[in-house]
């Protein structure tokens, strides 16, 4: 079997979407309501997924040790909670995705009089400014968070506790780059890959299955996500919420990027030869 084809047999909805409703989509408590039964076969899937892939996003979870660990005094929903945000992850490093965040309390313990920053929002986004730029090097999720300054402003006002999240891949953006500008190409040199990678960017922007926020976004041409997690009354979403379903989608989608691409290098590497010649 050809790569494009052990690509394409991915299963994108291998977990019943609506049974993981039911898991995450409630008035949120503290921590993620997966049985441990059903985060170990969870956990062993993506090993059998690993092994057939040649991924390695489940390389640090000891199947064994989950299966006979000791619950003496810890609840039966713990496991996911525990494991769940290294494998989300181990799965951005295996599929090209990035991922960065800033917490209310980062940016509140750096601002001086508070309450009084959020009556002006122009005031309030000039420190906020400065709060990123002492914590982050410039680079795309720098700006990004600048960005949504006013998302920001209100985790501060309506939350206990919030995380803004910011969720990109640059080698998509740079392919529907490319795409945009030259559609003949790609149609001439890397259609079945395209067809799918458009498919799969369709819903990729959705990581979390549990948010306050999520939504994709354009700066400057280039797509992101934004999410928020956090508490909220008697809400909690934590970085524990992911979508599982989201990790096949990104892995497959990586994969045809990967094809696209070595495609699209082969035909400038072939145009360049014609010049010199």
């Amino acid at each position: 079997m050809g790569r494009f084809e052990e690509a394409a047999q991915i299963d994108t909805e291998p977990f019943d979407s609506g049974l993981l409703d039911e898991i995450y989509i409630r008035p949120y408590a503290q921590e993620v309501f997966m049985s441990d039964a059903f985060a170990a076969l969870l956990f062993r899937y993506f090993e059998l997924f690993d092994r057939k892939y040649g991924t390695d996003i489940s390389c640090d979870v000891d199947i064994e040790r989950i299966i006979g660990y000791s619950r003496e005094e810890e609840m039966d929903h713990l496991l996911w909670y525990r494991e769940a945000a290294d494998l989300l992850m181990r799965a951005m490093d295996n599929s090209g995705w990035y991922i960065g965040t800033i917490s209310r309390e980062e940016v509140r313990d750096y601002l001086d009089n508070t309450e009084e920053l959020l009556e002006d929002e122009v005031l309030f986004r000039k420190e906020y400014q400065k709060c990123v730029d002492d914590i982050f090097e410039d680079s795309f999720l720098k700006d990004a968070l600048l960005r949504e300054s006013k998302v920001m402003k209100e985790i501060i006002e309506e939350m206990e506790e919030g995380n803004l999240v910011i969720v990109w891949n640059p080698e998509l953006n740079d392919y529907m780059k490319f795409r945009e500008e030259h559609p003949d190409i790609i149609e001439a040199v890397c259609k079945d890959e395209d067809w799918w990678i458009i498919k799969l960017e369709e819903d990729i922007w959705e990581p979390y299955m549990a948010f306050f926020r999520e939504e994709k976004d354009i700066m400057d041409g280039k797509a992101y996500c934004k999410v928020v997690l956090g508490y909220y009354m008697d809400s909690y979403v934590s970085f524990e919420a992911i979508n599982p379903n989201w990790i096949c989608k990104a892995v497959k989608l990586n994969k045809m990027l990967q094809l696209a691409n070595e495609k699209l290098a082969c035909f400038r590497i072939g145009g360049r030869t014609k010049k010199a010649a």
